[in-house]
């Protein structure tokens, strides 16, 4: 199945997966841009909430260093 998680029915799953299979590859881009940009502001709000001190710059570099670490 395309979406095997416990808390989602199977019947959602697989209508998840059918609009995913009917989306236009801008509307898939655009979906995984959007997830992108959630993704980006939870972890710089992440960071601010745990090191109030640090600057803007400062809160891009460790959330940049954040996501490359996330890659491993």
């Amino acid at each position: 199945m395309f979406f095997d998680a416990p808390y989602v029915s199977p019947e959602v799953a697989q209508r998840q997966a059918a609009r995913y299979r009917a989306m236009t590859p801008d509307e898939k881009l655009a979906c995984a841009d959007a997830i992108w940009n959630l993704a980006w502001d939870a972890v710089r709000a992440g960071v601010r909430l745990r090191q109030p001190e640090l600057d803007d710059a400062s809160v891009t570099r460790v959330a940049r260093e954040l996501f490359r670490r996330a890659a491993d």
